[in-house]
C-alpha cells in the first residue's frame, strides 16, 4: 500500500512520474478492484507513458482529453502519451481491471526505431486513445495484456513485457494512420488548460479568482470555463474545491494536524466550511474519514463516498 502523498509525483511540467514495479525497468502493472459500495476517483493527470487498461469484470468511467467513455467487462482502452486522463467508478457498480503503464523508451532500441515507428504516433496530433474489444484488430492488445497478467513467467517477466510491448506497438503501427501536421488550435487549447490547472494546484491554498485562473492560461473567462468543462467536466471553481478536498485528504491521512489547521492549510475560510464541504463531497466528516483511513489508502484509489452511508 502507498500513502496518498506518494500517489502522483511529478516533473517540472507536472506530468506524472510513474513509480514502476521495478525502478530499473519502466513498466508499472497492477490488477485493481473498485468495490461497489464506494466511489473511487483517479484525478486528472498525464504522463509520458502509454497506458493500457482492460476491464475484467464490472464497469468503469474513463476520461481522455475531455471525452468520457464507459468501459464494460471485456473492453479496454489504450491512452496515448501525455494525454490528460482520469477515471472513476460508477455508482453501485464494482470493477476489476488490469492496468499496464509503460514508457515508450522500452521500445527505442535505436534512434531509427524511435523516429520511424514511435515518434509519429506519440505526438499531439496523433490518436488520444484507442478503444479495445474482441471484435476488431484490438483483440490482439487484449490478448497480450491477459498473457502478461495471467501467464507471464516471474523468472523472465521483463522479457515477457518487452515481447508484449513490441507486439502491441507493431499492431498499433499497422492499423493506425500516421497523422498529418498537428492542428495548432487544439494543441494550444490543451496547453492553456494545463497551465490553468497547474495554477490552481500551485495556489489552491490562496483566495484566487476566475480572472486569475484565466490569465494563467492567457485566455478569457468564458474560454477558461469552457476548457475546464471540456477537459475536467467541472467549472474552474468546482475543480478548485475538489483539489482542496484532495489535498486535505493527504493531511488527514498523513499528519496529525487538527481539522482547523487543515482547513486553513487547504484554502478554506473556516473549519465549519471545510467540514460541510467535505461531508457533501465525501459522504462523511473529515474526522470519520481520518479514523477510517488512518494508516493507508490504496494506490491510485481515492475512496470518496461510501454509498451505503
Amino acid at each position: 500500500m502507498t500513502n496518498l502523498s506518494d500517489i502522483i509525483t511529478t516533473r517540472s511540467d507536472r506530468s506524472q512520474i510513474v513509480e514502476y514495479n521495478n525502478p530499473l525497468f519502466e513498466c508499472f502493472a497492477v490488477k485493481s478492484y473498485y468495490a461497489a459500495n464506494k466511489t473511487y476517483y483517479v484525478t486528472e493527470h498525464w504522463h509520458e507513458d502509454v497506458e493500457l487498461l482492460y476491464i475484467i469484470d464490472g464497469e468503469l468511467e474513463y476520461r481522455v482529453n475531455g471525452k468520457s467513455i464507459i468501459l464494460h467487462a471485456g473492453e479496454g482502452i489504450c491512452v496515448n502519451s501525455k494525454r490528460i486522463h482520469s477515471n472513476n467508478s460508477i455508482s453501485g457498480k464494482s470493477c476489476a481491471y488490469y492496468c499496464s503503464i509503460t514508457h515508450p523508451s522500452l521500445l527505442c532500441s535505436s534512434k531509427y526505431i524511435e523516429q520511424t515507428y514511435l515518434a509519429p504516433l506519440l505526438g499531439p496530433n496523433s490518436f488520444d486513445y484507442l478503444l479495445l474489444n474482441r471484435n476488431d484488430w484490438t483483440y490482439i492488445i487484449i490478448e497480450e495484456l491477459e498473457r502478461l497478467f495471467e501467464d507471464s513467467d516471474s523468472k523472465i517477466v521483463e522479457l515477457d513485457i518487452l515481447e508484449a510491448c513490441f507486439r502491441i506497438w507493431k499492431t498499433i503501427y499497422k492499423h493506425v494512420e500516421i497523422p498529418p501536421i498537428a492542428a495548432e488550435t487544439t494543441s494550444s487549447k490543451i496547453g492553456a488548460f494545463k497551465s490553468m490547472m497547474l495554477f490552481i494546484q500551485d495556489h489552491f491554498m490562496e483566495k484566487i479568482s476566475l480572472e486569475e485562473i484565466a490569465a494563467a492560461g492567457n485566455v478569457g473567462k468564458t474560454l477558461c470555463s469552457k476548457l475546464f468543462k471540456k477537459y475536467a467536466s467541472k467549472t474552474p471553481g468546482e475543480y478548485l474545491i475538489y483539489y482542496r478536498i484532495q489535498k486535505s485528504i493527504e493531511l488527514l491521512t498523513n499528519t496529525e494536524l487538527s481539522i482547523t489547521e487543515i482547513s486553513y492549510a487547504t484554502g478554506f475560510a473556516s473549519a465549519s466550511h471545510y467540514t460541510k464541504t467535505f461531508h457533501k463531497m465525501m459522504g462523511c466528516t473529515p474526522l470519520k474519514f481520518r479514523h477510517d483511513n488512518s494508516n493507508h489508502i490504496d494506490y491510485c484509489l481515492i475512496p470518496q463516498k461510501n454509498s451505503s452511508s
